[in-house]
Parts: C-alpha cells; sequence; structure tokens
C-alpha cells in the first residue's frame, strides 16, 4: 500500500508539473497582434506613443500600433503617409527628450 501512495503522490507532483509548464508557454505565446488597420486619420495630438509589429510567425501583418491619450491601442498600415509622418513626429520627439 505504501508504495501505491507515492506512485500517486508522484504522478500527482508531475501532473501538477506539466500543467504549470503548459500554462506558462501558452502565456507567453499568447499575445495581440494587429489583424487589420484602422481606416480612419488619428490626430498627432492624440497620439503619445508607437509600437512596430512586424509580419513574422505570430503576426500576419507589418503594422503600427499608435499608443493614445484615451488609452487605446490603434493598428494603422505603415505604409500610408500619415502614418509615416506620425512616426517621423514621434521620433523626432524622443530624440530630444
Amino acid at each position: 500500500m505504501a508504495c501505491s501512495s507515492k506512485t500517486l503522490l508522484l504522478l500527482a507532483v508531475g501532473s501538477a508539473l506539466l500543467l504549470c509548464l503548459c500554462s506558462q508557454s501558452e502565456a507567453a505565446s499568447n499575445f495581440d497582434c494587429c489583424l487589420r488597420y484602422t481606416e480612419k486619420t488619428i490626430p498627432n495630438h492624440l497620439i503619445v506613443g508607437f509600437t512596430k509589429q512586424t509580419a513574422n510567425e505570430a503576426c500576419d501583418i507589418d503594422a503600427v500600433i499608435f499608443h493614445t491619450k484615451m488609452k487605446l491601442s490603434v493598428c494603422a498600415n505603415p505604409k500610408q503617409s500619415w502614418v509615416k509622418k506620425a512616426v517621423q513626429i514621434l521620433s523626432r520627439k524622443v530624440k530630444r527628450m
């Protein structure tokens, strides 16, 4: 009987460890990607920062993710002229600091 309780304990610990590892790897790979672009131009005075997303295995499209004063993230097409201009303006602000 002692042998079977040790076996059950070992199985329980092994299962808990496996669950922990699986949930950590899933959490590391779960992140948001831009799937489409906004159709609206965002005024520069509302944008506080940006992040660039590149198309790779996890995300399907290149995008600029603008972070706004209203705590919203907006996906924009990096090929559009207003997006390029906004990124240029924000990049200059960062260099001044």
